[in-house]
């Protein structure tokens, strides 16, 4: 999220007339993006603060909502949870940086790429659902 704003904001980068910043639909999409990223880390904190208190084990039902990417929570609110959120904010940075994101000098390409490997890696969406 920080990359992708500061982005946003460099002198030279002005369509339109004006910073990516300052237009209303990007500003729009980072308000969902920060709405998204918040969703998630209540999320991880209470799967944490549940493994705390009656151990992993006992707090299976907390973590398998924060890696589902949509638990009873996301439907409610209609919000993705913690690693479609991570690729969800990844991809739209990724936009920001034009095809430079895509290249080997900025690390968004693999971060997106790990983040798609962390889906599966502790077993499917719908192992996680089940």
């Amino acid at each position: 999220m920080s990359l992708m704003l500061a982005r946003s904001a460099e002198p030279g980068r002005t369509p339109f007339g004006k910073n990516l910043k300052d237009h209303d639909l990007f500003r729009a999409q980072i308000a969902s993006l920060r709405i998204e990223i918040e969703s998630a880390r209540l999320l991880v904190l209470n799967a944490a603060d549940m493994i705390d208190r009656v151990g992993a084990k006992g707090a299976l039902t907390q973590i398998a909502m924060a890696k589902v990417p949509r638990s009873l929570i996301a439907l409610l609110t209609r919000q993705i949870v913690v690693p479609q959120v991570t690729g969800r904010v990844l991809d739209r940075a990724i936009q920001v940086f034009g095809a430079e994101g895509m290249c080997q000098d900025q690390l968004l390409a693999e971060w997106y790429a790990q983040t798609r490997a962390l889906r599966i890696a502790d077993g499917p969406d719908e192992v996680h659902q089940l």
